[in-house]
């Protein structure tokens, strides 16, 4: 890639406008992949049932829970912000690891099932969702380049035609009367095509295509920085999803069905955490150890922005869980609606859990999140064995309340003892007074359609906040000006802040 000045570098204006764009092209790529995720398990809802959806939903979770990128794609990110001049070293390397791996683990996903006899639908559902996730890994890696080099509007493009591919195929292959077999083919041939285009795009960028290589020497010592990434990556995916896995060896297809119908509402919102955090990532990995107070301050304004959406998605997803349910599946799938309200508890805790965690990395903290996130799937593994025996998919949802809370109390007790203190609870409090009204409208609503009550609900959160904006001493004549006030943190961190000893720090 051609050489730029680093964001970090330009002037402020133009790193306002960085940021605002790589943000919304994030949002926009992981939108488009709540869009489709929630798409499919409608179609496969309304079409098979409860039944159908759990074989899919089994397959593609336990299948996500392998590491097939090698936690390559943040550490390339990291390391070529830093080091733009390495990103195509970086990039064969991550390559060939995906390579790697992927061959690996599908070949595994293969034999296993079929060693122990497992039904021949069960097989092929989850080796397929196999090979879907080796090519999902080569595209990822990709993808990461233009994170490091805060690029992000290529990934979202390419994103968003692999889910059209995704969902548009879904729907042709239900309505030709395939089943979970053949949605599952075609969750596969949509990441063929992303991993295809993005490895072609970055050939582009980098003057010719990258092969899958690593220099004489070099894999160890990179199998020994991404493997911290990669257990933290597989211990975060069995913290929030080894649920589901386990719920299918116990209680069957139709109770993972139900189960993954309110999971999927509820863990799509967290792509707006990472849409913000992807880009203000890069940043915050330049700006640590040299200067902690524009970290803290990059931090704190990801804590800010999100608190503002989190809460009112958290409100209106609780006051409206009912009539969702019975929208968007269908009656067959009301036994869900208290499993799904516990878990919209959860919403605002994953979303600034993500920054703690990302901002953990940034800060080359990557070992203590490692354990952080350890500590939850053990303890996550070990309640789900008792919950799930006496309640079924409610089991899961309370053992998932559980160790996310504490997962984030864990995160925000490490980055303190780092960078010192966030402004946690502090972000929340103009939000927590908005969604008030919000409540209020909803629940006057409460006999017009869903999708009424929610119009109604957005309205009157965002008259409040406009209204705070403005009352705190805002520019009037300039609303944006006034809502991007309210979303600064209130105070810059104390320059100096512990570093912990920061390997690059004593370099």
């Amino acid at each position: 890639m051609p050489a730029e000045p680093t964001p970090s570098t330009a002037p402020a204006g133009r790193r306002t406008q960085g940021l605002v764009s790589n943000s919304t092209s994030q949002l926009l790529t992981f939108g488009f992949r709540a869009v489709a995720g929630v798409g499919v398990v409608v179609l496969l809802a309304r079409s098979g049932g409860p039944e159908d959806l759990g074989v899919v939903q089994f397959a593609l979770t336990l299948t996500s829970l392998l590491p097939f990128f090698y936690g390559v794609p943040t550490l390339l990110a990291r390391e070529v912000a830093r080091r733009p001049e390495t990103a195509r070293r970086w990039i064969e390397a991550g390559t060939l690891l995906s390579l790697g791996f992927g061959t690996l683990f599908t070949a595994l996903l293969f034999a296993v099932p079929l060693a122990i006899g497992a039904s021949q639908a069960t097989v092929l559902t989850i080796g397929i969702a196999g090979i879907g996730m080796a090519f999902d890994g080569i595209a990822r890696v990709q993808f990461a380049v233009f994170w490091a080099r805060e690029r992000l509007s290529t990934e979202t493009w390419i994103t968003g035609l692999q889910e059209a591919v995704y969902l548009g195929g879904t729907a042709a292959v239900l309505a030709s009367g395939g089943g979970p077999v053949a949605a599952t083919v075609v969750f596969a041939a949509s990441r063929a095509v992303g991993a295809v285009i993005s490895w072609g795009v970055v050939g582009v960028r980098l003057g010719g295509l990258p092969v899958p290589r690593v220099e004489r020497g070099a894999l160890r010592p990179i199998l020994r920085q991404s493997t911290p990434f990669a257990l933290s990556d597989t211990l975060t995916l069995t913290n929030g999803r080894f649920d589901a896995v386990l719920l299918g060896l116990l209680a069957g297809p139709a109770a993972v069905g139900l189960y993954q119908a309110a999971t999927n509402l509820v863990l799509h919102f967290n792509v707006i955490a990472r849409s913000i955090n992807r880009a203000v990532f890069p940043r915050m990995g330049r700006a640590w150890p040299e200067r902690p107070d524009e970290f803290g301050r990059l931090r704190n304004l990801s804590l800010r922005v999100l608190a503002f959406i989190a809460l009112p998605v958290t409100c209106a997803s609780l006051l409206l869980a009912p009539r969702t349910l019975d929208f968007l599946y269908g009656p067959e799938f009301a036994p869900a609606v208290l499993t799904y309200q516990l878990l919209i508890a959860v919403i605002a805790v994953r979303m600034l859990g993500h920054t703690f965690s990302l901002s953990l990395t940034a800060a080359d903290r990557q070992k203590e999140r490692t354990v952080a996130v350890a500590t939850a799937a053990v303890l996550n593994i070990g309640l789900n064995f008792w919950f799930i025996p006496r309640f079924s998919y409610l089991g899961a949802a309370i053992t998932t309340v559980i160790c996310e809370t504490g997962l984030l109390v864990a995160y925000a007790v490490l980055l303190r003892r780092v960078a010192g203190r966030s402004e946690l609870f502090r972000a929340n409090g103009w939000p927590l007074l908005a969604v008030v009204p919000m409540a209020g409208a909803i629940v006057l609503t409460a006999d017009l359609h869903v999708l009424v009550s929610l119009a109604a609900g957005l309205a009157a959160y965002g008259a409040a906040v406009a209204l705070i904006a403005v009352a705190r001493g805002g520019d009037r004549k300039r609303p944006t000006r006034a809502l991007a006030a309210l979303v600064q943190p209130a105070r810059q961190p104390i320059s100096g802040a512990p570093t912990g000893g920061s390997p690059r720090a004593r370099r």
